[in-house]
């Protein structure tokens, strides 16, 4: 296949679960608001709640898209190591993650220190891009041999 033709494939994809992503955000606030309107707490979503990290309610990492939300924003990563990675450091915000633990469990065995750092690098990038300048630069690798999320 041309390379032009995978990367088209690749965006349509990627514009897909992205819009996906944004339509389930979407109806978790329909419902939300509903239930606060009819006072109903105890009737649970018929949607799967997305993994919420931190304490902030629009910052979201959704496994189903493979994607980050932030402010009202969607970038796919995809099922690959960027999306592993971050989904990783944001299931423990604020504390350092050892290198050691990142390769067992992101990676599922040993690699050189250098493909964390560039994991890293091509995550802040590709969430800079998505315009999530902000949270991109909340990944943090100055403790050497560790990277965390800051969210406070």
């Amino acid at each position: 296949m041309q390379i032009e033709r995978k990367r088209a494939i690749r965006e349509a994809l990627a514009t897909l679960a992205s819009s996906h992503a944004i339509v389930m955000q979407q109806l978790e606030l329909a419902i939300e608001m509903l239930n606060e309107e009819v006072d109903i707490d105890d009737i649970p979503l018929p949607v799967q709640t997305l993994h919420r990290f931190g304490s902030r309610q629009n910052s979201l990492v959704d496994p189903d898209s493979q994607s980050v939300l932030w402010k009202g924003r969607v970038c796919f990563l995809g099922n690959n190591l960027l999306f592993r990675f971050f989904e990783r450091i944001s299931r423990s915000p604020n504390q350092f993650i050892s290198y050691d633990v990142l390769l067992d469990e992101v990676w599922g065995g040993r690699r050189e220190h250098s493909s964390i750092r560039g994991v890293a690098k091509r995550l802040r990038d590709r969430l800079a891009l998505g315009g999530m300048a902000e949270l991109s630069s909340k990944i943090d690798g100055s403790n050497s041999g560790f990277y965390r999320l800051i969210l406070v």
